[in-house]
């Protein structure tokens, strides 16, 4: 069966449990007297994290550093950069930072600003990974490369065997992949899993190498230009940006889809799905650390994820009371809600995923 030429559909609900989850949250709002979208608490989020990002890229022009002082910095810079794309970028691709569109589509551009193409993320996050989240030849976001099998029914090759050993390795250039590589890729794909990538605006070509070239040059070749260190230092310094920037967004994105216990449900031969639109996102989604109000603010609300799929245009400052409410209409409606309670179960359980998925089938009754 030839899924890729299917036109996904779900059922409808065959309980109360969405319709009641939407009754609690437009009441939370309504009790609040808030709407759906950032508040002065989330516009002073976002300025501190752009601020501390400027602040730390302007270390080296100001004072006199020494070169692995520059590199340590430019490390920091790659981690809140994750941070800062996550917060700002992410909420304002789904058009919930701002009530104004526009102001949503300017503050999109942190993307380019970070060396990353903002039409290309919108269209593979929020028009891809969004509609088709966990099926397999449809989520761009998931569906990445032959080298690692995420999902259980793809094609097993003999080197998954290890892909839990080697993927570390390859996650770590997962920034300069996107940046150098997979932004470009997207430009001569009609589709990308199960978006139709067609037109491709000409100026967004444009656009997105004037970023990127823009991107080089202000973390590059300008502060090499401005100071009194070699090129190289800001080279090396650059590569670790680009190391620890990869780590960063791997713990905070590959955790909430990608686990042992998460669902990748096929549609049937007519492309219907076995489940509802919103009993498809309680499966294939996770939480994890959703306590700790350090990794839900750094981590721009991605821990609350399983609410973000259900109310994608919410902007995630208010995720920790929505999920509170999530938590108890699915209870009432037996609806399982997956969670991790920190950060390193949740990436443990994405290894796990790893080796099942690449362990021939009768050898699964052994432990990882």
């Amino acid at each position: 069966m030839d899924t890729t030429k299917l036109t996904i559909k779900f059922p409808p609900d065959d309980d109360d449990f969405f319709s009641d989850l939407r009754s609690e949250v437009r009441a939370y709002f309504k009790s609040t007297n808030q709407n759906i979208y950032g508040n002065a608490f989330m516009y002073a989020k976002a300025f501190g994290l752009a601020a501390i990002y400027i602040a730390g890229y302007a270390l080296p022009l100001i004072f006199d550093l020494s070169a692995t002082s520059i590199v340590l910095i430019y490390g920091f810079l790659g981690i809140w950069s994750v941070f800062l794309g996550v917060n700002v970028g992410h909420d304002a691709a789904h058009h919930a930072l701002f009530q104004t569109r526009k102001y949503n589509d300017w503050a999109m551009h942190i993307f380019d600003l970070l060396g990353l193409s903002s039409f290309n993320w919108k269209n593979r996050h929020v028009s891809g990974h969004h509609v088709f989240s966990n099926i397999m030849n449809y989520d761009p976001d998931i569906q990445q490369s032959a080298v690692v099998k995420i999902f259980p029914q793809d094609r097993r090759r003999i080197f998954h065997k290890w892909q839990w050993l080697y993927m570390p390795f390859i996650y770590a250039i997962f920034i300069p992949r996107w940046v150098f590589y997979r932004d470009f890729k997207d430009i001569f794909h009609e589709q990308i899993g199960g978006f139709k990538n067609r037109p491709y605006p000409g100026f967004e070509v444009m656009k997105m190498v004037l970023f990127k070239l823009f991107y080089l040059g202000y973390l590059v070749f300008l502060p090499a230009a401005l100071t009194g260190h070699s090129l190289m230092t800001f080279v090396w310094g650059f590569m670790v940006l680009m190391v620890a920037g990869s780590a960063t967004i791997v713990v905070v994105l590959l955790t909430t889809h990608m686990l042992d216990d998460s669902f990748f449900p096929d549609p049937d031969e007519h492309g219907m799905m076995p489940y509802s639109w919103a009993k498809h996102q309680m499966m294939t989604t996770s939480d994890y650390a959703t306590q700790n109000r350090l990794v839900s603010h750094l981590f721009g609300g991605f821990n609350h994820h399983v609410i973000h799929h259900l109310f994608q245009h919410v902007c995630h400052i208010h995720y920790p009371a929505l999920t509170k409410i999530l938590i108890d209409v699915a209870a009432r409606h037996d609806v399982v809600y997956r969670t991790k309670k920190r950060i390193i179960p949740a990436i443990y359980s994405h290894f796990k995923l790893l080796y099942n998925n690449g362990v021939e089938p009768e050898f699964l009754s052994h432990d990882f």
